[in-house]
């Protein structure tokens, strides 16, 4: 049975003031069963809320890219969500006083230079990106202990989005083996996750062209100057005050993050 419009406003108001107050509530579907495209509602009205003329959408952020994820949380495909200015850490430190309970999470970053028309391809996509960055990714869980018993869980609580550490290098596109690219994360100089490319979804130009054919269904699609970050390539480690967390890629450049 779809949700009532007054049951949706109750779901958007629970999770609105999860992220404004950073306190942690019960999973959604602990007390409410919920459709995909519903969780994206949801979403898409909190970001809303979020969202103003002076903190403006950046780009897209993907989440459950490996097979592995999505038959945990029962879900077929890949999740997403946008990425907003607020969202990009100008310094390279975490303020976890600010944060529930976060968790890092190395991932590839691709910045589109002209506009995607659906059907998108992978080729479509390598041909419109302008530069591959690295990505440190800070999620956050509004839900109590990081219990997410549903992929729609995950996407009504805006797919984890926290905090987004961009890198300063910008690798062109051409000069990348997108799948083979490898990356190693350090916490305190002691090597904690590994991973390549070809773990989010084999190659990450394919990533990005499920979304931009995903985006389709939603009027919206892939822009020029979108920055999309193609889903967490290791598992995410969670973030303790004092440590410090090195993201060392093959070939696009590596960042460095200081928790607070």
């Amino acid at each position: 049975m779809a949700l009532s419009q007054s049951e949706i406003d109750d779901l958007v108001d629970d999770l609105y003031e999860a992220y404004e107050t950073k306190t942690a509530i019960k999973p959604v579907s602990d007390d409410t069963e919920f459709t995909t495209e519903e969780a994206y509602t949801v979403q898409s009205r909190v970001f809303d809320r979020i969202h103003d003329e002076d903190n403006r959408r950046i780009g897209h952020k993907l989440g459950l890219v490996s097979e592995a994820k999505q038959e945990q949380l029962g879900i077929l495909e890949p999740i997403f969500a946008p990425v907003i200015e607020e969202m990009v850490l100008d310094e390279n430190v975490i303020p976890t006083e600010e944060l529930i309970a976060p968790r890092i999470e190395a991932e590839i970053g691709l910045i589109i230079d002209e506009d995607v028309p659906e059907p998108v391809t992978t080729a479509d996509v390598l041909s419109a990106t302008r530069a591959v960055v690295p990505v440190a990714e800070v999620l956050e869980s509004r839900y109590q202990g990081w219990t997410i018993p549903s992929a729609q869980d995950v996407i009504a609580d805006l797919t984890s989005a926290s905090y987004v550490i961009v890198g300063e290098s910008l690798a062109n596109v051409t000069d990348v083996d997108l799948p083979m690219e490898s990356v190693v994360v350090s916490v305190n100089g002691e090597i904690e996750e590994t991973g390549v490319g070809a773990d989010i979804m084999g190659h990450p130009a394919r990533a990005v062209s499920w979304l931009g054919n995903r985006l389709e269904d939603r009027d919206d699609g892939l822009s020029a100057g979108d920055l999309v970050m193609t889903g967490g390539i290791t598992a995410a480690i969670d973030v303790e005050p004092g440590d410090v967390y090195h993201i060392e890629f093959g070939s696009i450049g590596s960042i460095e993050v200081r928790a607070a």
